[in-house]
């Protein structure tokens, strides 16, 4: 009889372990990039910028103080003060400026059959006057509007006190006291205590404009003797000193002798002469000296300008690869050529016996003076004794000086290089191109200076 079969007779199938290929590949696959990628990240890197010719035009706006030779003119009576002329209108030796009613106002001697006090000319001037204003009017500056008025209503009161006065047959029978000008120049109506500043005595104070006031002299105010009733302009030469931000930004204008100035009040651009000083605080001032348009700004104290420094052209360096280094002054006499024709210095060592010789360390030189090279610190130590060639002299290195520079990275690591810079903005330097120990155009330089740390390559 055939013995049935139950299921723990059967016996389950199990397939032979057979090595996947493909799945190790992709693990080693998978592994390489997880290393690769993480050492990315774990890795310092160096960025790099190519040198390349270009141009900077960096035009800078500031605010300056107007400085003039300005002579304060004071009344020698008390009464009512009239004035004749138009604010800025220049005035000649002997013209009437001004004059004191001590009994009231000159309107008291006005004629009252007279029907008008302008002629055609002065209504014609009122008129170009109004077209030219209308012409540079702008409703984001709406406060001009009231600027025209107080200058036409001012006018308007002149030419009347003007054609007043002239009718009057005998000034020596009334109160009336005429003052006329001493010197020739621009006649101005305000006083604010800045009169006597000058170049040489201006502060860093004198622009803080917080406390500035303008003390404005008004046509028919009562006027006490002593007080200023005016002041005239006797120079046509003028300036706008301002305020530099740092000794180099100041040593960049001045450099340039004379530059291009554009007045934001009127978009006016005039040529100055430029000039410097400095304080003992740490301040650096640009005086820019002019022999035009002062009658324009006259009734100004505070100038906002945009100096127009035009384009420079050279190789165009980021301001973030600009670095400093330190290297030894060494007369150039103790600097040879070596065997393979590599510059460098005999260095005076010492055996294990504590025997004297001399060994030769190539050191390459950065840069050059009249008498010295400049050789890199990271070969050689202060104190370090050098021999000079076929001669008993010594020299004990010590004295370093500075230089401005890039890291040089064509040959895979980072080398100073000398730069001289020609002209900076905020981002980018202009320096001289092909200089000895500088740069040339296509060089490669790391591009952020401060993540170089010359002491791991040495």
């Amino acid at each position: 009889m055939t013995e049935k079969r139950t299921s723990s007779h059967i016996i389950p199938y199990r397939r032979p372990f057979r090595l996947n290929v493909g799945l190790i590949m992709f693990l080693i696959i998978f592994l390489y990039v997880f290393i690769s990628l993480l050492s990315y990240l774990t890795s310092h890197r160096t960025e790099v910028y190519e040198v390349r010719t270009g141009s900077l035009s960096n035009n800078m706006i500031y605010q300056g103080i107007a400085l003039r030779r300005e002579a304060v003119v004071n009344s020698d009576y008390t009464g009512t003060i009239n004035y004749y002329n138009k604010e800025g209108e220049r005035i000649p030796v002997g013209e009437l400026a001004f004059s004191v009613n001590e009994s009231g106002k000159i309107a008291d001697y006005l004629d009252p059959g007279e029907d008008s006090f302008f002629t055609e000319e002065d209504y014609t001037r009122f008129r170009n006057e109004a077209i030219s204003f209308s012409r540079t009017f702008s409703p984001a500056a709406f406060s001009a509007v009231y600027d025209f008025k107080s200058s036409a209503v001012s006018s308007a009161q002149k030419i009347s006190n003007r054609k007043i006065l002239s009718e009057i047959p005998d000034l020596s029978s009334t109160s009336i006291h005429p003052c006329y000008s001493e010197e020739t120049g621009e006649i101005l109506y305000y006083i604010d205590n800045c009169e006597g500043i000058t170049f040489e005595n201006l502060t860093a104070d004198d622009f803080d404009t917080s406390g500035y006031k303008k003390n404005q002299l008004t046509n028919g105010a009562k006027i006490t003797a002593g007080d200023p009733a005016c002041k005239i302009v006797t120079d046509v030469n003028w300036s706008v000193a301002i305020r530099a931000a740092s000794e180099e930004e100041a040593d960049m204008l001045v450099k340039q002798s004379y530059i291009q100035v554009r007045f934001l009040e009127n978009q006016m651009v005039s040529w100055a002469s430029v000039s410097s000083k400095s304080d003992d605080d740490g301040n650096y001032f640009v005086n820019l000296r002019f022999n035009n348009s002062m009658s324009v700004f006259c009734p100004d104290r505070y100038l906002d300008v945009e100096l127009l420094s035009g384009q420079r052209t050279g190789l165009k360096v980021p301001n973030s690869s600009i670095t400093k280094g330190n290297f030894f002054l060494v007369p150039k006499e103790y600097v040879i050529d070596g065997a393979n024709g590599q510059k460098g210095v005999l260095l005076e060592v010492y055996t294990e016996k504590n025997e004297k010789s001399v060994q030769f360390v190539p050191a390459v030189p950065y840069s050059e003076n009249e008498d010295c090279y400049y050789l890199d610190d990271s070969v050689l130590r202060a104190g370090e004794i050098l021999d000079r060639p076929n001669s008993s002299d010594q020299f004990t290195l010590g004295d370093q000086a500075e230089l401005i520079g890039v890291y040089y990275i064509n040959k895979g690591y980072p080398d100073f290089r000398q730069i001289t810079i020609n002209y900076q903005n905020e981002e980018y330097a202009i320096v001289e191109p092909n200089s000895t120990y500088g740069l040339q155009e296509y060089d490669y330089i790391v591009l952020y200076a401060d993540s170089i740390h010359m002491n791991d390559y040495y």
